[in-house]
């Protein structure tokens, strides 16, 4: 019976989490915050079952936008925290103390592997080399690819599908700056007709008093 309860409490915070990141987040970040929710389910010391699944929904996603960094107004898929908190209707302070108990619960910190970003995660993995220096994971040297092409033939086609791939992370780059600056002239309207609505209720407060 409590487990039927828990599947249910999930797959409610589950879609709660997914009407926010088809509006504000991409792919890679969906499925940062679904694997926490189901990280969350497995936990028995966090009882999902009680408390507001709103609250529930707006902390994983706090958990996840402090993992990306994405509270940083340079990162290009910038989010704050106004806007989580309008999205679910909660209070900051009360999902930035749910946020800080799953992150102890979950032993998450920033840089956590399959939570962010791999290179947020390669620039705070700290690796020791064989002559005991200890540098970040992201300043291992890469291996080089070498390709041996038969003829010219192959050397063409090779050279055209890395200019494809080339031309595809251009693009879609190029979508991702486009969607962010949609999100941001969305949260400037929203911003000023909240205003105005304050107002508006200023201005007729005034003319009954």
């Amino acid at each position: 019976m409590e487990k039927a309860k828990k599947d249910e409490r999930l797959k409610e915070i589950k879609e709660l989490v997914v009407s926010f990141c088809v509006e504000y987040l991409n792919e890679e970040l969906q499925g940062y915050v679904l694997r926490l929710c189901d990280t969350l389910g497995r936990k028995r010391k966090i009882a999902i079952i009680r408390g507001n699944k709103e609250i529930w929904a707006a902390s994983i996603i706090y958990v996840i936008a402090r993992l990306n960094f994405l509270f940083d107004p340079e990162n290009e898929l910038f989010l704050s925290a106004d806007t989580i908190c309008d999205f679910f209707g909660t209070k900051k302070s009360t999902i930035g103390n749910k946020a800080t108990q799953i992150e102890k619960a979950c032993n998450l910190g920033i840089g956590a592997q399959g939570y962010c970003s791999p290179e947020i995660s390669d620039a705070l993995t700290l690796v020791e080399l064989p002559n005991g220096l200890v540098i970040p994971k992201s300043m291992l040297p890469k291996p080089e690819i070498v390709v041996e092409c038969a003829d010219e033939k192959e050397e063409r086609e090779f050279q055209e599908y890395m200019a494809e791939q080339e031309r595809l992370k251009e693009r879609e780059a190029a979508k991702k700056k486009a969607r962010r600056t949609e999100i941001n002239r969305k949260i400037a309207e929203d911003k000023k007709k909240k205003k105005n609505e304050q107002d508006k209720q200023i201005s007729l407060f005034n003319i009954i008093v």
